[in-house]
């Protein structure tokens, strides 16, 4: 059917972090929850987590979205291998 419709098939796993955007947030709240000393326990992580989630403004996730074609173009250029983001 994709063919039939010349929808064009990349040769890289669907599932790339690479073409990912909730990937870069997540590393964002990692880091923003190892600037704390490491919680007590699963209540403190919570508590982190939630913290740093609700803290990360629109305009980076913005500049994400924004970052996206940038990104595709560098796994096509890779030929889905590794890329710098």
């Amino acid at each position: 059917m994709l063919k039939d419709n010349l929808i064009i098939v990349r040769p890289w796993p669907a599932k790339s972090p690479d073409l990912n955007p909730i990937e870069h947030l997540w590393d964002m709240l990692k880091r923003r929850i190892r600037r704390h000393p490491p919680p007590n326990n699963v209540a403190d992580l919570e508590r982190l987590a939630t913290e740093g989630w609700e803290n990360i403004i629109q305009r980076a996730i913005q500049r994400f979205i924004m970052s996206m074609r940038a990104q595709w173009q560098a796994v096509i250029a890779a030929a889905g291998g590794h890329t710098q983001y």
